[in-house]
């Protein structure tokens, strides 16, 4: 899938699936970041109940970064970053592990990001992230239910 949808500033391109519902779980896809001057790359969303409550991780070239945001009511809070060497143009994955309140996540099979949370205890829709003018590839995702 491609997300061409150009925004400005803290406008996010979010796109879930409306059918299907997870509480805990494996999330995973591969991302490839192509261009955007304001904003590059893209991440994983999950728990998404609307679109003012969800939670996000997302990598970006642009910033050197990988990161884990809750949006609770329409404000987005940073949770955890790490910094990271990142290049446009090249794949890489993504993972989210949820399970109860305990959030991990992976940077190519490196978990490099784990936080508590009990802001969204209750299934949600998933999908994919970018925001402003990133154009990103997504492919290969992964969803796996947890017990």
């Amino acid at each position: 899938m491609k997300q061409a949808g150009k925004s400005e500033g803290d406008r996010f391109n979010i796109c879930v699936n409306n059918k299907l519902k997870y509480q805990n779980l494996e999330l995973e896809v591969r991302i490839k970041a192509l261009e955007g001057e304001e904003d590059q790359g893209g991440g994983l969303v999950w728990r998404y109940q609307d679109a003012k409550n969800y939670y996000i991780t997302r990598a970006n070239p642009l910033e050197n970064n990988f990161r884990v945001y809750k949006v609770a009511n329409g404000n987005r809070k940073q949770m955890q970053s790490a910094n990271l060497k990142l290049k446009s143009g090249e794949w890489f994955t993504l993972k989210v592990v949820a399970s109860g309140n305990k959030i991990e996540c992976y940077y190519n099979g490196q978990k490099l990001l784990s936080r508590t949370d009990d802001t969204f205890p209750s299934a949600g829709l998933v999908g994919f992230w970018s925001k402003a003018d990133a154009v990103s590839l997504f492919d290969d995702l992964k969803i796996k239910e947890l017990k």
